[in-house]
């Protein structure tokens, strides 16, 4: 399929930037609830590109009328890729919610990759609550800008995964695949489809990174993109891990990583900003409200202190990362030693996380 920019997207002068979703039904009301947040925030006109797997639902025309309206397009296209050869929720130990349609994600962005400078690949339970500013990211030389997984990039879901890092030759840096920013040319100069199909088939024998692999297709993004990947600060992408954190109350973009999304609502993981977001779109848009008498986030609050625990280690984790961002400076072990001391004296109460400490300073002297 040839696909072609917007004949309103920017002229020569400016980047070219497709936003791809792709969704089979099952996601198709949440992924309208994404796109809408991304679109009713982002300042610069977009074309978002809907690709819809195993099924055809048109978008209503108010919801086109309110991108239009904001100076975005929208395209909905029937995925025209193979399915993979292989069932993944067979697969043991795997993530149950996540279906087949995850591993077509390459085929989307390369389906676009011709016709844009950039493709910004977003999943659909993502909700964006400020502008991403894609025309700033853009313009960088490596493959794919991405954010750190914050439960397996920090160490907390497997600390051994720096090790093993190490051990292949590959970064440590791992990012989460919810939300990637992909260099079109580099994309193609380095034939990234060819890559990814042939690192899918290793990955399938075993993974570099976790010996109890959860994910399907973030680790052979990963082995695929490696460490020609732009780290995007962590507000941009912060996965429900980090659910009642500093990070996730303010967070740029949030990602509802897991089987249960930001719709239905659940007073326990909604606060009064997400509440308020889903009511504002629904408004705008037309699309069904989000329902249900709301507490206006005292079961929130509750569910806070009942996860107070996880809460700090987590608090922690993104503390020591906020360090690790710096990875541009050359650090001796003095200095990173000094640094994780004051991390610790900011995070007391959360009390000492030697895998977290060992894994940063990894991190930081591998880079």
């Amino acid at each position: 399929m040839l696909i072609h920019a917007n004949a309103a997207s920017p002229g020569p002068s400016r980047t070219r930037i497709a936003a791809a979703y792709l969704c089979d039904s099952n996601y198709h009301d949440i992924t309208l609830y994404s796109l809408a947040s991304f679109a009713r925030s982002h300042s610069r006109p977009l074309d978002f590109h809907f690709f819809q797997v195993g099924y055809r639902k048109d978008v209503p025309a108010r919801f086109k009328d309110f991108l239009a309206s904001r100076n975005h397009t929208i395209h909905v296209i029937d995925a025209p890729f193979a399915r993979p050869a292989f069932e993944i929720r067979e697969r043991p130990g795997k993530h149950r919610h996540i279906t087949e349609t995850a591993l077509l994600k390459e085929r989307a962005i390369g389906e676009l990759s011709e016709a844009y400078d950039y493709v910004l690949y977003l999943d659909g339970d993502m909700l964006a609550f400020g502008d991403v500013h894609c025309e700033q990211v853009a313009g960088f030389n490596e493959i794919a800008a991405a954010c750190l997984d914050l439960s397996i990039g920090t160490g907390i879901d497997d600390p051994l995964i720096f090790d093993r890092c190490n051990v292949y030759g590959l970064s440590p840096r791992y990012f989460n695949s919810g939300l990637m920013l992909i260099n079109s040319r580099k994309w193609r100069e380095t034939e990234a489809e060819r890559r990814f199909s042939e690192n899918l088939q290793q990955h399938l024998d075993h993974c570099p990174y976790m010996n109890a692999c959860p994910t399907h297709d973030q680790c052979v993004f990963n082995m695929t993109f490696d460490s020609d990947t732009l780290l995007l600060p962590i507000s941009l992408n912060v996965q429900k891990c980090a659910l009642h954190t500093h990070a996730w109350r303010t967070a740029t973009v949030r990602h509802y990583t897991g089987p249960r999304k930001f719709l239905p609502v659940r007073a326990r993981t909604c606060d009064p900003r997400e509440h308020a977001l889903l009511r504002a779109i629904s408004r705008e848009t037309g699309l069904p409200g989000p329902g249900w008498v709301y507490d206006h986030g005292i079961s929130y609050l509750v569910n806070k202190v009942r996860r107070r625990k996880e809460i700090a280690v987590y608090e922690h984790a993104l503390a020591q990362q906020r360090i690790a961002d710096v990875g541009t400076l050359e650090f001796d072990g003095g200095t990173v030693d000094s640094l994780l001391g004051e991390a610790h004296r900011a995070h007391r109460g959360s009390g000492r996380i030697p895998a977290l400490d060992g894994s940063l300073k990894k991190v930081l002297r591998k880079d």
